[in-house]
């Protein structure tokens, strides 16, 4: 069964299987990196579900190098990265279920002042989830 709620933006929005621990998707080789300036916030949105509520939420960034740039919310599952660096920054609590949220995370914070971005990952640690659009948004 999926849930039915329509996509924030657009036309589609991408929705997880549900799983008991960790799952992912992402991407790599976007053909327009998204050039970050010092001061952007990194964005995307996300709709739990709130019938298969995941422990933790966390999206990641490639930079072209690495994956060491993620933000988690929720729990402290995903052994991505070292905790409370760049790699590993935690924002809080889970966003609320049933409602698309945008989760937000200063590009300083995960090490991405300045940097591009051409990828991404979508990961959860449980439960369920819908990701739709990602980018930046500037001050």
């Amino acid at each position: 069964m999926s849930l039915e709620p329509a996509p924030d933006s657009g036309k589609v929005a991408h929705q997880f299987a549900i799983a008991a621990e960790l799952h992912y998707h992402y991407f790599t080789g976007a053909a327009t990196p998204l050039e970050v300036l010092p001061g952007d916030s990194l964005v995307t949105f996300v709709l739990l579900d709130p019938a298969n509520l995941p422990q933790e939420v966390m999206p990641q960034w490639y930079d072209g190098n690495s994956w060491a740039h993620a933000a988690y919310w929720g729990a402290n599952l995903i052994a991505r990265g070292a905790n409370d660096t760049v790699s590993r920054r935690s924002m809080g609590a889970l966003p609320s279920a049933g409602q698309w949220t945008k989760l937000e995370v200063p590009a300083g914070l995960v090490g991405l002042d300045g940097r591009s971005v051409s990828g991404m990952n979508f990961v959860l640690y449980g439960g369920r989830a819908i990701w739709d659009s990602s980018g930046k948004s500037s001050p």
